[in-house]
């Protein structure tokens, strides 16, 4: 009978953890409850697209304009964190995108990278390769893409809002440093040769956002071929680190949170684990 109980309670719990994945299509969540004086918000944003795509509605904007302090994954007002990301951009063991590759596929990335940057890639081969990919985005969107973050720090500046990050550049260089540096090479090249086909699932991944559905973004990144095996660590891992900063924040003061929109969704996305801590968070539909 005891050993029936706990089977139950076990079964239970796991319905209840899936009951509070969320199945509504928005990007902006209220976060309640739980002793909060006054409402917090959480957004997914888009890290680099067109400009023309950033339309702050004026749901975002009250959202933003009630809260009094804003996260982003990383504070983007810190120049020393700034600097350090700046350090970590090359690769800390020695090793150079012509070691990573063989001498033709080199050749070949080399020649499409100078094609569409207009940059010589010798000079940065020891770049991190998944930081060279932001390079070829203007390519990739056929623009000069900007940030959802640059928008919210521009609106924060205006306020004179406090800015805050859930964690520290270090944090952010870790997890690039986590996926060997071979396979972030295979990405680079992957995505650089075959531009026509990274254009499409970009412009896919743009229309899934302008959607605003949250679980389709989940999906995406765990089925993406380069990036998908490395799901906990980019995504998951993050999520739980981020649920305590996220608390003791919105218990301080009203507070404003804008991470990337796969950081949501999911059984183990930012909205699921509030949830479980006993947060009400609920869509705001614009």
């Amino acid at each position: 009978m005891k050993k029936l109980l706990y089977t139950l309670t076990g079964l239970f719990a796991f319905v209840a953890s899936f009951a509070q994945i969320p199945t509504e299509k928005s990007l902006l969540w209220k976060i309640e409850g739980k002793g909060l004086a006054k409402p917090s918000y959480l957004y997914g944003t888009i890290h680099l697209m067109c400009p023309d795509d950033i339309d702050v509605k004026p749901e975002i904007k009250s959202a933003f304009n009630s809260t009094e302090q804003l996260y982003l994954e990383i504070d983007m007002s810190d120049i020393t964190g700034a600097m350090g990301m700046l350090f970590g951009m090359t690769m800390n063991d020695g090793s150079s995108l012509k070691t990573l590759l063989s001498q033709e596929d080199y050749d070949s990335v080399a020649a499409v990278f100078k094609r569409t940057t207009g940059m010589s890639l010798g000079a940065m081969s020891r770049i991190k390769p998944i930081m060279l990919m932001q390079m070829i985005y203007p390519s990739i969107l056929g623009c000069k893409p900007e940030g959802w973050e640059g928008e919210f720090t521009k609106m924060a500046t205006e306020r004179e809002m406090k800015m805050l990050g859930l964690e520290k550049i270090e944090d952010q260089v870790a997890v690039l440093d986590s996926i060997p540096y071979a396979e972030q090479a295979e990405m680079f090249k992957k995505t650089v040769l075959n531009l026509d086909s990274s254009k499409l699932q970009f412009q896919k991944m743009v229309d899934v956002y302008k959607q605003q559905d949250i679980q389709q973004m989940v999906s995406m990144t765990a089925e993406d071929e380069t990036t998908g095996n490395y799901e906990y660590i980019m995504l998951r891992k993050r999520n739980q680190n981020w649920i305590p900063v996220i608390a003791a924040a919105a218990k301080k003061k009203p507070s404003f949170f804008a991470v990337g929109a796969a950081h949501l969704g999911g059984e183990f996305g930012v909205i699921n684990l509030l949830r479980q801590k006993g947060y009400k968070v609920t869509p705001v539909k614009y």
